[in-house]
């Protein structure tokens, strides 16, 4: 399906982005997971939080750089465009428009768009006023777009409110876990419910079978399984952790929380596991239902063909997905053994075995 503020902001970058002489950004998320356009690479570098995205830069011969979008290289009032395409999370939104602000030449341009649920009009008019600039807004059906210049020096004391998008701080949980996270991650601030149930029932798992020995979190966030597991007696068998996920942020926090837990682990970028190799006895797996702003059915899809790959012969995958994901329907083809293991009215977790 077409995104309409994304093609906007596509349209504007085939515009602006002609003259060799001129400096420009484009910063995407997973709003981009459609395919990257053909463009000029020259005077171009994409940003991206999206391992994916920037395998398929790179493949482009795109300047890319692959960063919780990590701002501190670019100078201020170096840049001559600026091309957004409104996330998700409202923090990261005030990160990037603050930086949209700080980067800009005097006369730079900012290109923002995005749909009316995304709040992108409120956006627009908040960065218009720093920028010192008309908010001169167009609206097709439910997408607000704008094309704003910059007029106004960049004034610390004035930038939008990002809840300290960089800070990474401790997770204050009563599990006794030593977690860390930031905002910019999906459930940064909690310990998610979903996971937290899978770990109930790693007793129930092991009870007749042989302690693992290589534990793989496939999609890991912030690690929260990882660490979850490495606390459970379980893991005085384990010799062997890989934590892998499509999110920058997520692999930097990862392995911060491996680092601070102690733990020897290798935490890896990849595409809901893709092109990993792994085998593991343990595999644990929450998967996102979400691509973007919408439900994807084809994300579990993802993580279930690759679980299928990279599990062992005789291991177990634990997935835990909302009640509405037909995991046992999806699994049926790949799996010989699809075990419910426990059902509490908003979770299921699912043992999946070869």
């Amino acid at each position: 399906m077409s995104d309409q503020a994304l093609d906007w902001i596509v349209n504007a970058l085939h515009l602006n982005i002609k003259k060799n002489d001129r400096q420009f950004v484009w910063c995407t998320d997973e709003n981009a997971l459609n395919g990257l356009p053909s463009l000029p690479h020259s005077n171009l570098q994409v940003i991206t939080n999206r391992w994916d995205i920037a395998e398929q830069a790179k493949s482009r011969q795109l300047q890319i750089q692959f960063s919780d979008f990590d701002f501190n290289h670019q100078g201020d009032c170096t840049l001559d465009g600026f091309f957004y395409r409104v996330s998700k999370e409202k923090p990261l939104v005030h990160h990037l428009l603050n930086h949209a602000w700080r980067c800009l030449k005097i006369g730079g341009e900012l290109w923002l768009s995005g749909f009316k649920n995304d709040g992108t009009k409120t956006y627009i008019e908040k960065i218009a006023a720093l920028l010192g600039c008309e908010k001169s807004i167009k609206k097709n059906g439910q997408v607000y777009s704008a094309q704003l210049t910059k007029h106004a020096h960049f004034d610390s004391q004035q930038q939008l409110d990002t809840n300290d998008y960089d800070l990474i701080r401790p997770i204050s949980t009563h599990s006794g876990l030593n977690l860390v996270s930031k905002p910019g991650l999906f459930g940064w601030n909690k310990i998610d419910a979903g996971s937290a149930f899978l770990i109930a029932q790693l007793d129930k798992v092991f009870a007749n079978r042989p302690a693992p020995q290589t534990c793989l979190d496939l999609g890991c966030g912030y690690g929260y399984l990882s660490i979850a597991t490495a606390n459970h007696k379980i893991a005085a068998g384990i010799t062997r952790w890989v934590l892998t996920d499509n999110n920058a942020a997520a692999l930097q926090i990862a392995r911060e929380n491996l680092r601070i837990n102690q733990i020897d682990g290798q935490v890896v970028g990849a595409d809901a596991g893709s092109g990993l190799q792994t085998k593991a006895d343990l595999l644990l797996c929450n998967p996102p239902f979400h691509q973007g702003f919408s439900v994807d059915g084809d994300l579990t899809d993802k993580f279930l063909a690759n679980a299928r790959r990279l599990l062992a012969p005789n291991g177990i995958a634990i997935f835990v997905v909302n009640q509405f994901i037909p995991l046992e329907r999806k699994a049926a083809s790949l799996f010989r053994q699809i075990k419910p293991l426990a059902d509490n009215g908003s979770f299921k977790v699912i043992g999946l075995s070869l």
